[in-house]
């Protein structure tokens, strides 16, 4: 069972933290959290402008900030009951934004914010830098307020690739708890069979464990990610599980590129894992 999760905070505003502490108390898990250093040591490009903000000190008011954070989310945990290790900073393992996704690789799962809504991720996001390198699964929580965390009805997206089928696995847990899954494939006409037989043994495997799971495929991988969105948001999902991509420069990921989309338009938490090797 998932009860070691890695809560990660950035400098804005974010519903990840209450959602977060209130999924842990779901869980019965305990929480860790950081706000991971920016500085110039942590910096992958050592930048002038990154250099010149230290030097206006800028430095100790993003600390000042940090500390607000993660005194914040201390009272959210003390408040639920949730046992709760909040790494200050300065604090001997506190990691820097290089640092991070190694960092994440002790923890069952890390929970971090969605980044502004409408923009791009990039290199430097904390889900992105989770995902392509931690090793681990990454919940990615909505920029909206959040509703406290539910796992009573989640949408598997399968598109038979192994990222795809990592992150079946590492979702295992939470859906053998949910009350319904739909494994969906958005498919078109050169969709392999394989990959829908194998969303169908999903749903199967799932049914068999008591959970209420079916496999649906629906038809239009052109806008595969506004048609996931559309289908969670019409079954009243409460979490979307995904295969994500791993890499900033290649843009492999879930049909194709739809993680991209989804990191972007996302309307409910996501739960995204990784696979390592070769895009399949």
């Amino acid at each position: 069972m998932m009860k070691n999760l890695l809560v990660v905070l950035d400098d804005t505003f974010s519903s990840a933290p209450a959602y977060a502490v209130s999924l842990a108390k779901k869980l019965g898990a305990g929480i860790t959290a950081v706000r991971p250093r920016r500085d110039t040591d942590g910096l992958a490009d050592g930048s002038l402008e990154a250099r010149l903000a230290q030097a206006r000190g800028d430095g100790l008011l993003t600390r000042s900030r940090a500390r607000e954070a993660l005194d914040a989310i201390a009272e959210l945990a003390r408040q639920a009951g949730v046992a709760a290790e909040i790494l200050q900073p300065g604090h001997r393992e506190d990691p820097d934004l290089g640092q991070i996704a190694q960092f994440a690789r002790a923890f069952d799962f890390s929970i971090v914010g969605q980044v502004e809504a409408g923009r791009a991720p990039s290199p430097d996001d904390l889900a992105e830098r989770l995902l392509a390198g931690s090793g681990r699964p990454v919940f990615v929580v909505p920029a909206i307020p959040a509703a406290a965390a539910e796992i009573r009805r989640i949408v598997v997206a399968w598109d038979g690739s192994a990222s795809a089928a990592r992150a079946f696995g590492d979702a295992l847990p939470l859906l053998e708890q949910a009350q319904k899954v739909a494994v969906v494939t958005v498919s078109g006409p050169h969709t392999p069979q394989l990959v829908l037989q194998g969303g169908e043994r999903l749903a199967g495997r799932l049914w068999r464990a008591g959970v209420s799971a079916s496999f649906k495929r629906l038809p239009g991988e052109e806008e595969a990610g506004a048609m996931l969105l559309s289908f969670v948001a019409d079954m009243g999902a409460d979490l979307l599980v995904a295969g994500g991509y791993g890499h900033s420069r290649v843009r492999e990921s879930l049909f194709g590129g739809v993680t991209r989309s989804l990191l972007t338009s996302q309307t409910l938490p996501l739960f995204m894992s990784h696979h390592g090797g070769a895009v399949a």
